[in-house]
């Protein structure tokens, strides 16, 4: 099963029972997956993974969303867990990664806020893929960076931004890393 963590937006009032908290990280907003726009606004969904192209992304679809005047969802999406057993300091280890990834969208999200970018954003559990294209079923836009921090990082297209253009129910915008692509030439 899917898990959701909405980062919260400083408005937005949590109740006790949907909050959990991270190892020595923010309480965070946990709810079954429903990726999207919590007002019922046209959102623009964007992934982001702390690549350059994520990063770049982020900056192209903020400024698309202004135009638009539609809200912006930062989407996160972690890989689960392969395996049954958890030892402790592997619990540990994603506890921390997870308030890592949580604050890094935290504050990625209060930047964009203070640009007056209406901004929120999301960590799913599951594949970058399969999370990205469910998100597309509701979103105006998916917007993909074009290289990832996956294992096949150089590749022209990666794997994640291929399998959205390809399924994705919305319009897919692909923004290549900044700069270009190192040691290609037209």
């Amino acid at each position: 099963m899917s898990e959701t963590t909405a980062v919260p937006a400083p408005r937005r009032e949590s109740r006790p029972e949907a909050e959990s908290r991270l190892e020595n990280g923010p309480a965070v907003q946990t709810t079954p997956a429903a990726v999207g726009s919590s007002d019922g606004r046209p959102f623009v969904v964007v992934g982001v993974d702390g690549s350059a192209s994520a990063e770049a992304a982020v900056d192209w679809a903020a400024e698309e969303c202004a135009r638009r005047g539609a809200r912006l969802v930062l989407l996160h999406v972690r890989e689960p867990v392969v395996g049954s057993v958890l030892t402790v300091e592997s619990r540990r280890y994603r506890a921390r990664s997870v308030g890592d990834t949580v604050g890094d969208l935290w504050e990625q999200v209060n930047q964009l806020r203070e640009s007056r970018v209406d901004a929120e954003g999301q960590v799913e559990e599951g594949t970058p893929e399969q999370v990205l294209i469910m998100a597309s079923e509701d979103a105006e836009l998916l917007v993909v960076g074009a290289e990832g921090t996956g294992r096949h990082r150089g590749l022209l297209l990666g794997e994640v931004a291929q399998e959205c253009a390809r399924a994705a129910v919305c319009p897919v915008v692909i923004i290549p890393p900044p700069g270009g692509r190192q040691g290609v030439t037209a």
